[in-house]
């Protein structure tokens, strides 16, 4: 499953990401790197942007024609922060309050 197929909500593990080396080297520093877990917070208008939490800290936004080529794994179960604990206040950063466990 693609990225840009997930919705609001959906958590996911990447599986591979099919860009040339300078995007992939570029999303790769934001933290969307292989095998790491993320959370699909919000898309942007039209679905042209998404803004994804990455490994419950970083926030990033990232196009649609690159979230057409990261391969990712659909998990389930609610978003917990690395120590354990729930979001239930939500991300302040990118989110907006739109973190609740599932």
């Amino acid at each position: 499953m693609k990225l840009s197929q997930l919705k609001k909500g959906d958590r996911a593990i990447i599986k591979e990401i099919d860009l040339p080396s300078d995007i992939k080297q570029r999303l790769n520093s934001m933290g969307l790197t292989k095998s790491a877990e993320i959370y699909l917070c919000r898309v942007g208008l039209f679905g042209g942007s998404f803004y994804i939490k990455i490994e419950y800290e970083s926030c990033v936004i990232i196009s649609k024609n690159e979230a057409d080529h990261v391969e990712v794994e659909p998990i389930k179960g609610g978003f917990r922060h690395r120590w354990g604990r729930k979001f239930s206040d939500g991300c302040e950063s990118c989110c907006q309050g739109d973190i609740k466990e599932k």
